[in-house]
C-alpha cells in the first residue's frame, strides 16, 4: 500500500468522523485513483455518496468497480454484489452474487442476496428456490425469512407471504422492514386500519423544528406541517387526505412537497413549500400517515376526485382524432423500473399496435427521450418544466396511457381518463385483481396475465382503444 493511498484513506476516515462528507468523498476518490481495482475503497466512496443522498454517483462508482475491480474472490464479490443491489443495479449484482453462490452453494446470505437481486429484476420464479433454501439453512435468521416473504408476495402468494412474515416476526419482533412488508401484503388486498397501522413502521420524516408529532388530537386554531416522503406519485395520491386536517379545525395546513410540484399545489390553493424548507408549526404529520392518523380505515376518499386541476391549460384540441398521451417508463434511479417500465420489445410492440388504431393522435409525454428514435406518427411536447406544466398537458388529452409512474397518479388525481399498464404483481396501491382502481374512478388497470407478460397488456390497451370512444 503506497504512502499516497494511506494518506488518502486516513483523510477520508478523518473527514467522515468530522462529518465533512464533501471532503470524505474527495479523499476516497483520491484513494480510488491510487487503487482502482480495490473494491473495498469503491464501496467506501459509494457509501459516502449515499450519505450525501447522491444515488447517481453512488451507483456510478459501484458500476465502475464492477467493470474494473477485483471482485472475483467471494468476500469482495458478495460485498460488491449487495452494494450494487442496494444502489439499484440488480443485473450487475446478479453476476457478482452468482459467482459467490457457485463456490458457496450453502451460504444462506449469498443465496438470499441472489434471490433479492433476481426478485428486483422480476425473475421471482428463479428467486424462490434460492430464498427458500436460504431460509431452510438458517431458519433463525429473520432477514432470510423476510426475503422469502417478499418473493412469495411478488409471486402473488399472499398466504405464503404471511406465513413467512409470521416466522420472521417471531424471530425478530417489532422489526420495521418486516412490519412494512406486512403492510404491503395487507394493503394490496384492500386499504384497512390494520394495513395503515403496519405501514407506520416505515422510516418517518421528522422536520428540524419544534413541531410536535400529530396523532389525531384536536387541531382547533393550530398549524400543522404535512411532511413530504417517498416519491412524487405517493404525494399526488395522498394529497386527497390533506383537506381533512382543515375540516378538523386546523387554522393553517402547510404541505411540504417535491420542489417541482410546488407551483401545481399553490395553483390549486394549497399552502405548499419545497421539501427541506424550515417552517415552524404546532404539529407535523407524515403525508402517508394521514389515513392511519385520521382513522379512515378503508375510506380512500375517492369521492374527492378530482382534487387537482390545471389552472393554465394547453387547451383541448377539437378534432376527429382522440389525443392520446403516452408514457412508458419512470424514474431511472428507481430499482422497481426493471418490472414497472416497458421493455424495449414491449414498447416497440405498443407503438405498432397503436399505429393500427384509427382516429387517434399519439403524443409522447415521456421526458428525456431522443425524439429521433420515435416513429413519425408519435408527436412530442418538448421538455416539461415542472408538474404544473405536466398538468396542463394532461388537461389537453382525451386519454393517457402510462406505466406505473408519478404521472399516473397526477392524471388520476385530475380525473383524466387513464390506462395504467401494470406488472403481474404491482405496487400495493393497485391491488392484485380487477380493472378499476379504488383510488381513482377514471383510471383503468391493464394487468399482465403472467410475470413479464407485456404482450397481453399491450393487446388489452389496443382492444380498449378500439372498443371505447
Amino acid at each position: 500500500m503506497s504512502a499516497a493511498l494511506v494518506r488518502a484513506l486516513l483523510a477520508g476516515e478523518a473527514a467522515l468522523t468530522a462529518g465533512d462528507l464533501s471532503a470524505a468523498a474527495s479523499a476516497f476518490a483520491q484513494a480510488r485513483a491510487e487503487a482502482p481495482t480495490d473494491v473495498s475503497i469503491a464501496i467506501a466512496l459509494a457509501n459516502v455518496h449515499a450519505l450525501r443522498d447522491d444515488g447517481v454517483s453512488r451507483r456510478a462508482v459501484l458500476l465502475d468497480a464492477f467493470a474494473v475491480g477485483d471482485w472475483q474472490e467471494s468476500t469482495a464479490g458478495y460485498a460488491l454484489g449487495t452494494a450494487l443491489l442496494e444502489s439499484g443495479a440488480p443485473l450487475e449484482a446478479t453476476v457478482c452474487l452468482e459467482r459467490v453462490v457457485e463456490s458457496h452453494a450453502k451460504d444462506p446470505a449469498a443465496l438470499s442476496a441472489l434471490a433479492g437481486a433476481l426478485r428486483t429484476q422480476g425473475r421471482v420464479a428463479d428467486a424462490w428456490p434460492l430464498a427458500q433454501r436460504a431460509a431452510q439453512l438458517a431458519p433463525r435468521q429473520a432477514a432470510f425469512l423476510l426475503t422469502a416473504a417478499q418473493v412469495r408476495h411478488d409471486l402473488g402468494d399472499l398466504i405464503g407471504a404471511r406465513r413467512w412474515l409470521k416466522q420472521a416476526e417471531q424471530v425478530r419482533p417489532n422489526h420495521g422492514p418486516t412490519r412494512v412488508q406486512a403492510a404491503y401484503t395487507s394493503l394490496i388486498e384492500r386499504p384497512s386500519a390494520h394495513g395503515w397501522a403496519l405501514f407506520e413502521h416505515r422510516p418517518l420524516p421528522v422536520p428540524t423544528t419544534g413541531a410536535r408529532p400529530w396523532h389525531g388530537e384536536a387541531l382547533q386554531h393550530t398549524s400543522i406541517l404535512v411532511t413530504a416522503e417517498q416519491g412524487v406519485g405517493d404525494q399526488f395520491q395522498f394529497l386527497r387526505f390533506v383537506p381533512l386536517l382543515a375540516e378538523r379545525g386546523a387554522a393553517r395546513v402547510i404541505v411540504e412537497c417535491h420542489a417541482q410540484a410546488v407551483a401545481l399545489l399553490v395553483a390549486n390553493g394549497i399552502d405548499a413549500v419545497a421539501r427541506g424548507t424550515v417552517v415552524e408549526t404546532d404539529f407535523h404529520v407524515p403525508l402517508l400517515s394521514l389515513p392511519h392518523r385520521l382513522g379512515l380505515d378503508g375510506d380512500v376518499q375517492a369521492a374527492r376526485v378530482p382534487y387537482l386541476r390545471a389552472p393554465v391549460s394547453s387547451g383541448h384540441v377539437t378534432s376527429a382524432a382522440r389525443r392520446v398521451g403516452l408514457v412508458w417508463s419512470g424514474n431511472a434511479a428507481f430499482p422497481g423500473r426493471y418490472t414497472r417500465d416497458l421493455s424495449p420489445t414491449a414498447f416497440a410492440l405498443l407503438l405498432e399496435q397503436l399505429a393500427a388504431v384509427p382516429n387517434i393522435s399519439i403524443v409522447a409525454l415521456q421526458q428525456g427521450v431522443d425524439v429521433s428514435t420515435l416513429p413519425e406518427h408519435v408527436g412530442t411536447v418538448g421538455p416539461l418544466s415542472d408538474w404544473l406544466d405536466t398538468a396542463s398537458q394532461l388537461d389537453a388529452l382525451d386519454l393517457l396511457i402510462t406505466t406505473d409512474t408519478g404521472i399516473a397518479h397526477l392524471a388520476g388525481a385530475m380525473g383524466v381518463r387513464t390506462l395504467v399498464m401494470l406488472q403481474y404483481v404491482p405496487d400495493w396501491r393497485w391491488g392484485l385483481r380487477g380493472t378499476r382502481s379504488a383510488w381513482y374512478p377514471t383510471v383503468e388497470l391493464m394487468r399482465q396475465r403472467a410475470s413479464a407478460d407485456w404482450r397481453s397488456v399491450v393487446e388489452h390497451v389496443r382492444l380498449r382503444l378500439l372498443t371505447t370512444g
